[in-house]
């Protein structure tokens, strides 16, 4: 049963990451031929994208936090940067990562929780069934006389 649940979760957090990048993704595509005018844009495109893939991969396991300043600065610098050819575009960007990050919530995150817990639940109960087994093992024995 943990097996199927473990399995029932790395499927979760790929649709998590999916459904979260999906909005973002579906403008990106479609302006594709704007944002990419120079190979310089593209080469600066391709690797912002992929620091930002990055960072959503890490929310969606629950490993992002928040970093000192100086290096958050740098990292939304860095980005700018890197990104410039997409900023005029910010608003519908910004606003389809609302979307997909509402959807991942709807759709993902209560699930995520709920199997976790369940994990944890069969996980307790297996300890816990192991040592009542030990417990009488040591004071009754084989149970034969």
């Amino acid at each position: 049963m943990r097996k199927k649940l473990r399995i029932r979760l790395v499927f979760l957090y790929i649709g998590s990451f999916i459904v979260s990048i999906a909005p973002l993704l579906t403008i990106l595509i479609m302006n594709w031929g704007k944002y990419t005018e120079t190979p310089s844009d593209t080469v600066k495109l391709c690797l912002g994208g992929a620091i930002l893939l990055f960072f959503v991969f890490l929310k969606v396991i629950g490993k992002l936090h928040i970093p000192r300043r100086i290096i958050l600065f740098a990292v939304v610098f860095l980005l700018s940067y890197l990104l410039a050819k997409v900023m005029t575009d910010m608003l519908i960007l910004s606003g389809m990562a609302l979307a997909g990050e509402m959807l991942d919530v709807i759709c993902f995150q209560w699930l995520i929780r709920k199997t976790k817990e369940s994990l944890l639940v069969e996980k307790t109960a297996d300890e816990t069934a192991k040592k009542v087994e030990a417990i009488l093992e040591k004071h009754i024995g084989s149970g034969r006389v």
